[in-house]
């Protein structure tokens, strides 16, 4: 009797809800890991930051080094606990280890499916193992980047196949958009008359279109050159030229890309003219300058101003310099004596602007100190040259630019 009424007294430690919670966390976190196919973000993405404030809570226990002995106090596992946390911490990797394995598994059995899956296009086709991830993914989102005849339509194409034959999609839920007549025309006749799937093929244009007639009835069209131009010249008029932040952009493209600068008050006569005339643009120019660089006489490199300089990279400099209107003179003297130096310091440039003045050197290595055409002790008496540039500059108080060859 006596040893009865010692357990009645003994108090029982109620489990705290972070116990509870922890728990759910792990049940949880199973089940999406249990599902037999692929994962989605979208599918744990809203439920798992419920979680959060436990997780916190634990984290705290762990780094503290008190984890062993909350677990304990309340009966739980602490390496359990522990590997909960940090499944929640490493959750989608898991879920694309998840997604990995299925793929694998899904390429194996159901190759005879997908080696067919455009055989009423083209007996022909056979997807490679890139087109069949893509095919088999069914992520919320999903970017591939191929070039040119690469297979990207036959890609589409035995995608929304897929979507249709194996995950039961309605071809009406299924949107098809591409930039081009052409392609899209050319998808028509491949998905909707070929494999016979009736979803929506249509350009980007269209789409918005169709957007738009959804909130508006009003037949809506592309505007004709007329009307841009003064769709162009209001929005000009009254956004760009009241933002003086625009309007510095503004000016800095035309005086980038036109030879054309805007005099006087009539704006409507600039814009006319420019439209009249045939200005190339200064890349184009460059272009065809670039291929004329070296001076047939000197072999060395040329500026526009037709300056001989002596590499391409501080040609570079000095043609961003002139075609942004700063003033600079390639090599000048230094304006401060050094001791013992056997001639004068020449930075590779001086610009002015106003009475502002700074130096540019252009150093032949990567930020980083490199250079594969130096050998080591060549690298690091060049390293050296640069630190004393730099302190000479810092020592006088004068402005340095330093450029680099990357």
């Amino acid at each position: 009797m006596a040893f009865f009424n010692k357990l009645l007294k003994k108090k029982t430690v109620p489990i705290p809800s972070e116990c509870t919670e922890l728990y759910r966390l792990r049940d949880y976190m199973a089940s999406v890991l249990n599902k037999n196919g692929f994962i989605a973000r979208s599918e744990y993405r809203h439920e798992l930051p419920v979680f959060q404030n436990t997780v916190e809570f634990f984290h705290v226990l762990i780094n503290s080094g008190q984890i062993t002995k909350y677990c304990k106090k309340y009966g739980v596992q602490s390496d359990e606990a522990i590997d909960i946390i940090d499944k929640y911490s490493t959750f989608d990797s898991l879920v694309d280890e998840n997604n990995e394995r299925y793929v694998e598994k899904t390429m194996s059995e159901e190759k005879s499916y997908l080696d067919r899956i455009l055989y009423d296009i083209d007996p022909d086709i056979v997807l490679d193992d890139d087109q069949r991830r893509v095919v088999l993914c069914d992520e919320d989102y999903t970017l591939v980047i191929a070039g040119a005849g690469a297979g990207k339509s036959t890609t589409v194409e035995a995608k929304v196949k897929y979507l249709v034959d194996k995950k039961g999609i309605d071809p009406k839920e299924i949107l098809v958009i591409s930039f081009t007549n052409k392609a899209v025309n050319e998808l028509k006749d491949k998905i909707n008359k070929l494999l016979q799937i009736d979803c929506p093929v249509a350009t980007f244009h269209s789409v918005g279109n169709a957007v738009l007639h959804k909130q508006n009835p009003e037949k809506l069209c592309i505007v004709d050159d007329n009307k841009i131009y003064f769709v162009l010249l209001d929005y000009f008029r009254n956004s760009v030229l009241k933002d003086e932040n625009m309007v510095k952009k503004l000016i800095m493209f035309f005086a980038s890309y036109f030879d054309a600068p805007f005099e006087g008050d009539d704006l409507n006569n600039f814009f006319n003219n420019i439209a009249k005339s045939n200005f190339s643009t200064l890349r184009s120019d460059l272009n065809e300058f670039k291929q004329n660089v070296i001076d047939a006489r000197t072999k060395k490199s040329v500026t526009i101003q037709s300056e001989i300089l002596r590499s391409y990279q501080e040609v570079e400099i000095a043609n961003f310099l002139y075609l942004n209107g700063i003033d600079y003179e390639y090599e000048p003297v230094y304006k401060y004596n050094i001791l013992f130096s056997r001639k004068p310091y020449t930075p590779d440039f001086v610009i002015t602007q106003g009475d502002n003045t700074a130096y540019i050197e252009h150093f032949g290595i990567t930020e980083d100190g490199k250079n594969d055409r130096y050998s080591l002790d060549q690298l690091q008496s060049y390293k050296k040259a640069i630190r004393d540039k730099i302190a000479l500059h810092r020592q006088h108080g004068t402005k340095l630019i330093c450029t680099y060859s990357s």
